[in-house]
């Protein structure tokens, strides 16, 4: 009896003290922290594809429409993350909401795209390919919606 009193106050004890120690230890960064370095990470990223797609260009290695449809891609990318950078507003409730209107516009796509198929206006390949966009995306929104 003595020995499971000492065990649970010792796990109990333990459980208590470990989240702060860990922050104190540096071992591990609050979720702020790492949101913030990963838009910073999206933008040096999307600026990294943009500055290649530039020496792309300059050899003349694709085709200027191909070109063009990726860099307004990329540049779109980078104005949504420097935006997000700078909002002032509270992030945890504008991402929230953000992301519940990208699922309603994501289920609207949906449906239009299998529309479309129905009604033969697109191929099969093609409701694939734009099906598996799509499912992209959703998935990239983390939370799923219930």
């Amino acid at each position: 009896m003595l020995a499971t009193a000492v065990i649970a106050i010792s796990l109990i004890v333990q459980g208590l003290t470990l989240e702060p120690l860990v922050r104190f230890a540096g071992i591990s960064r609050p979720a702020a922290d790492t949101r913030h370095e990963e838009t910073i990470a999206r933008l040096r990223l999307a600026e990294a594809g943009l500055a290649r797609l530039d020496e792309i260009a300059d050899a003349e290695a694709a085709p200027d429409v191909v070109i063009d449809r990726l860099r307004r891609s990329l540049q779109n990318r980078i104005g949504r993350t420097r935006a997000r950078m700078r909002e002032s507003a509270d992030p945890a409730s504008t991402g929230a909401a953000e992301r519940d209107i990208r699922h309603d516009l994501i289920a609207v796509e949906n449906a239009e795209l299998n529309r479309l198929y129905e009604n033969g206006t697109i191929s099969d390949a093609t409701r694939r390919r734009l099906q598996r966009s799509l499912d992209l995306e959703a998935t990239g929104l983390g939370d799923a919606r219930d």
